[in-house]
């Protein structure tokens, strides 16, 4: 998880430095090659432990995680002669249709785990006030 942050950020430093020089084109030069896959598979290892981390935890596949991680996969490619801010804005709307596809598929999970939280902060609660009621 943490390498594929450091790949992601090193990408981003490297095309942010492209696209603020006065020099390169308005939407920058295409990332080529090494950086594309810096760029695409430092998100796509971040998915892939994700999920890796979601199956361990729950025991259960994360459908769109995988799915986004072969998409940006087919893409890399396909987005290597791209100038480097559409190849972020194509990074970008592949993420966001990932998250939102996660989060449409979590058959409310989040809620049973923050009502699961709830009900475990009540109970320890309740057993601090019966303790401080004898003790103190």
């Amino acid at each position: 998880m943490i390498t594929g942050v450091i790949f992601f950020a090193l990408a981003l430093k490297d095309l942010l430095a492209e696209a603020a020089d006065p020099a390169s084109p308005l939407w920058g030069v295409p990332l080529g090659g090494f950086w594309i896959t810096v760029f695409y598979g430092g998100v796509a290892l971040y998915l892939l432990s994700v999920g890796g981390c979601a199956y361990l935890a729950l025991r259960s596949v994360r459908w769109p995680l995988l799915v986004g991680v072969l998409v940006l996969a087919g893409l890399a490619p396909l987005a290597a002669p791209l100038p480097e801010l559409v190849a972020l804005g194509v990074l970008a709307l592949v993420v966001l249709a990932v998250v939102t596809a996660e989060t449409l598929s979590e058959d409310g999970r989040r809620r049973q785990v923050r009502q699961l939280a709830l009900a475990e902060q009540y109970a320890a609660e309740q057993e601090q006030s019966r303790w401080r009621r004898e003790h103190l």
